[in-house]
């Protein structure tokens, strides 16, 4: 008999891919989406559906109900401003729901949480677990996604939470069905739509690596642990270098330094507001976008044989992505 897991938003980014890895493993998926349907990213695979919010405890409740394994994935990713507190609410309430829920119930809990929620400062120092968390960052997101990891190491110590945590670094590579926001920039320099690059940096990672790995995590991952799943930082310039490599996309001759971003987001920002569009970038987008001058992943390497590949072959396979879905 197959066993069934769930996946809390296995419709999204990282869901999807992580759902591809279970179904090939021989896992039986139950997936909770807002939705009334599967999602395109999920289309044509044989899943189970609840529809639901991750804030609801019946439909929570549902979606784990005879699982061995509990993902939860579901988050909303939003480097505006959280005018209406779904961020929040959605990112440390709906994790407080679904760790409560497995609590409950005695069930197997890998929360997956972010590069983002860990403390970068010193830049100059490598990234590891031993991060304290940034609890009172002033980007919503990175502090929701902090508190979040700290509500469930808190009901690991206090209530013997069987919990896992993992977190991935910036995400590249194919099943971007969204596209998310790094895929859209990279659409958006293929077809000469950035003229001029802030040269900012990221630490990027395959979504099909740190899928694999996040799956390893229930099976050996210990519990009250933390494992990066990142790679190698990469500033704008390199990224667009190897973009260029690949797609034979022109490389904007102007890379402009972080600083100028903040002299002029004021202006970027105001002018979205006016148009009522999406600012082309804003203050919590270049706070975002800093990335320490190395990534530590030895722990998840040797406990969850974490394998991430080259950056060049996730852009590559990316790129193929983008023309089969017509958009390149």
């Amino acid at each position: 008999m197959q066993k069934q897991v769930t996946v809390t938003g296995g419709g999204g980014r990282l869901g999807c891919a992580l759902v591809r890895t279970l179904l090939e493993n021989g896992l039986k998926v139950r997936v909770l989406e807002p939705a009334s349907a599967l999602p395109a990213s999920l289309a044509g695979l044989t899943v189970e559906l609840v529809s639901g919010s991750v804030l609801d405890p019946t439909a929570v409740a549902k979606a784990i109900e005879g699982a061995s394994v509990v993902y939860h994935l579901a988050a909303k990713i939003d480097l505006d401003r959280d005018l209406d507190g779904s961020v929040y609410a959605v990112n440390v309430e709906g994790t407080r729901q679904v760790a409560e829920a497995c609590l409950a119930r005695d069930l197997r809990l890998v929360h997956c949480s972010s590069h983002h929620a860990l403390d970068l400062e010193p830049l100059s120092e490598p990234l590891d677990e031993s991060r304290p968390l940034a609890v009172d960052h002033k980007c919503t997101y990175h502090r929701s996604k902090a508190r979040a990891e700290q509500l469930v190491h808190e009901l690991i110590r206090e209530r013997a939470l069987n919990a896992v945590v993992v977190n991935p670094g910036t995400l590249v590579g194919p099943l971007d069905f969204e596209p998310s926001l790094f895929g859209q920039g990279m659409l958006d320099l293929y077809h000469g739509k950035l003229p001029a690059l802030l040269n900012i940096a990221t630490d990027c990672a395959d979504v099909r690596d740190v899928a694999q790995a996040i799956m390893v995590a229930a099976q050996r991952g210990r519990t009250g642990e933390r494992y990066l799943l990142s790679g190698k930082p990469l500033h704008m310039r390199e990224i667009a270098a190897l973009w260029s490599d690949i797609t034979g996309c022109q490389t904007p001759a102007v890379f402009l330094p972080r600083w100028f971003g903040w002299f002029i987001v004021p202006f970027t920002v105001g002018a979205a507001r006016i148009k009522r569009q999406k600012p082309l970038f804003t203050p919590n987008m270049l706070r975002a976008s800093v990335a320490n001058d190395s990534v530590c992943c030895d722990k998840a390497a040797r406990e969850l044989d974490y394998q991430p590949r080259p950056v060049e072959d996730s852009l590559r396979d990316a790129f193929a992505f983008y023309q089969e879905q017509g958009w390149a």
